[in-house]
């Protein structure tokens, strides 16, 4: 009889764990992610720190909410963009539905410079909430790419991009 309790109570465990994994990011949990982020970005790039204020707010955080934090995010960081990087086309036809023009418009942008990946939830799906895990890769490779787009190449160490240094 223990043993069989001892199994619903790890089922049901399993059973919450796997819930509370799923739960949508609230935007304070979400406002509170991109805060930490742009005081990273502060430190690595030397920019002035960001004006970002974080919501108390318990509800679920939106697609249209990610894109504008993400949107935000990018003009911290644009002055600080090296240029050698030039944007690439992004087809509008195959972004998810729903989206505002200006959000639209703001994706665009963030495709353009690789911040948001073609096969990111925010491009082509049509989920408008994001688990913690999803939450977290699409934050992340944001930052990646930031971090790429505005890290100065030493001649020394790096290739030019996309090979184009002539060869001795």
């Amino acid at each position: 009889m223990k043993k069989s309790s001892g199994l619903v109570i790890g089922v049901l465990t399993l059973v919450a764990i796997a819930g509370a994994q799923e739960t949508p990011v609230t935007i304070n949990e979400a406002d509170l992610s991109f805060k930490k982020a742009y005081g990273h970005l502060q430190q690595v790039l030397s920019t002035p720190a960001a004006k970002f204020t974080v919501s108390a707010s318990k509800e679920v955080f939106t697609r249209d909410q990610f894109i504008s934090r993400l949107a935000g995010m990018y003009e911290y960081v644009k002055p600080k963009i090296q240029p050698r990087f030039k944007p690439v086309a992004v087809d509008v036809k195959k972004m998810a539905p729903g989206l505002t023009r200006e959000r639209q418009k703001q994706l665009t942008t963030l495709m353009s410079f690789g911040l948001v990946s073609k096969d990111s939830y925010l491009y082509t799906g049509t989920k408008t909430r994001y688990s913690p895990r999803e939450f977290g890769k699409i934050l992340g490779s944001f930052l990646t790419r930031a971090l790429d787009l505005t890290h100065a190449l030493d001649p020394k160490y790096s290739p030019e991009p996309n090979g184009s240094r002539k060869r001795s």
